[in-house]
């Protein structure tokens, strides 16, 4: 390939071509939870007439990205992404298989959201006890790993694992059987690893929803102690999915109207990210502005990377100012560079959410 010397010109995504992910899968979610919570209606919300009924692609809902697209009025406005798949509680006849599709369909989920019913069910004949349903579903995730574990010291007869690995199978299971989830242990960098690659349900983080009557005010202080520090969201289903089939200008409104902190995309998207972790830097132009999703703590090397794997090895410099200083700064480039709040960052740049980043580049 010929040498060329690239840069995001004019604040656009990328030079010489179109721009694309190059190293990572998009993120993905599992919606779980016992039957009647409300999966189906969450997902339907999130998806905002993209989705087919249990699998959708959520728009992370960002303010930045649409006012950056008010102020360049781009040829294309890309937000950040995830996909989000319902997995169905096993009815009780059949279990044994019923559980073992349910395991595999949670699967490359690299987070849980999990719905608890915070209404009375005519249908179940059953009041509200999300509490009870969350150590439910907790019992059963400490009970699989336990399984995983067992199966694992099984295989090793055959197939014998290293003396590192079965040490951290050992304090994973002194864990699990102390009911502890493996998400709350501390782990160094080698046995987390090794860990990993049996995929413990209990390890995966989880962001629990509940799904409350219209109007009513949610009892979250029960749901303190079993969420063992899990983030708690609560919300109507039934209002957000109201919301998510009107235009996205007319969302917000709509939303404060019912009482909501915002349409579900942006509420459940944007906590399933601080989860997991991730930010979001941005890029502007006249043909895209476009949110780039990166994992906390990545350099300014690292963040090129997820526009391109070229950008990344042929790093020079990115060009950075905050969100907040394009705005204060009439939202011009000139004014931030005169002010000197537009600056010029080294590869061992900590990108930091919300960064407008402008990438130079020799390939």
């Amino acid at each position: 390939m010929a040498d060329r010397v690239g840069y995001t010109e004019g604040w656009n995504v990328a030079a010489g071509g179109a721009a694309q992910i190059d190293r990572e899968e998009a993120v993905e979610a599992r919606i779980i939870g016992l039957k009647g919570c409300g999966k189906t209606t969450l997902v339907a919300a999130l998806a905002e007439g993209r989705g087919d009924g249990h699998v959708a692609t959520v728009h992370v809902g960002d303010a930045r990205v649409r006012a950056l697209s008010e102020i360049f009025i781009p040829k294309k406005t890309t937000f950040a992404e995830f996909k989000v798949r319902e997995v169905g509680w096993p009815e009780a006849s059949g279990r044994k298989g019923e559980m073992e599709k349910y395991l595999d369909a949670l699967g490359g989920g690299q987070v849980y959201v999990h719905v608890l019913r915070g209404f009375d069910s005519p249908m179940l004949g059953e009041e509200a006890h999300p509490a009870a349903d969350l150590a439910e579903l907790d019992n059963e995730f400490v009970m699989f790993d336990l399984i995983r574990i067992e199966r694992a010291f099984e295989r090793s007869k055959k197939a014998p694992i290293p003396d590192s690995g079965k040490k951290a199978l050992l304090k994973c299971q002194e864990h699990l059987e102390a009911e502890t989830p493996l998400r709350e242990v501390d782990f160094d960098e080698a046995d987390l690893a090794f860990v990993r690659g049996y995929q413990f349900l209990t390890l995966t983080p989880q962001l629990l929803l509940l799904n409350t009557e219209s109007g009513a005010a949610a009892d979250l202080a029960a749901l303190e102690g079993p969420a063992r520090g899990r983030r708690i969201i609560s919300f109507p289903f039934p209002d957000a999915l109201e919301v998510s089939q009107l235009s996205i200008e007319e969302q917000a409104e709509y939303a404060a109207a019912l009482g909501l902190p915002g349409p579900a995309s942006e509420i459940v998207a944007q906590a399933a990210f601080e989860q997991l972790g991730l930010i979001s830097f941005l890029t502007a132009g006249t043909d895209e502005v476009r949110a780039w999703p990166i994992r906390m703590g990545e350099t300014a090397k690292e963040a090129a990377g997820a526009i391109h794997s070229d950008i990344q090895r042929g790093f020079i410099r990115a060009e950075i100012i905050s969100y907040d200083d394009f705005i204060t700064h009439n939202a011009s480039m000139k004014s931030a560079r005169e002010a000197g709040v537009l600056r010029v960052e080294g590869k061992d740049y900590i990108v930091k959410d919300g960064d407008i980043v402008n990438f130079r580049f020799n390939v």
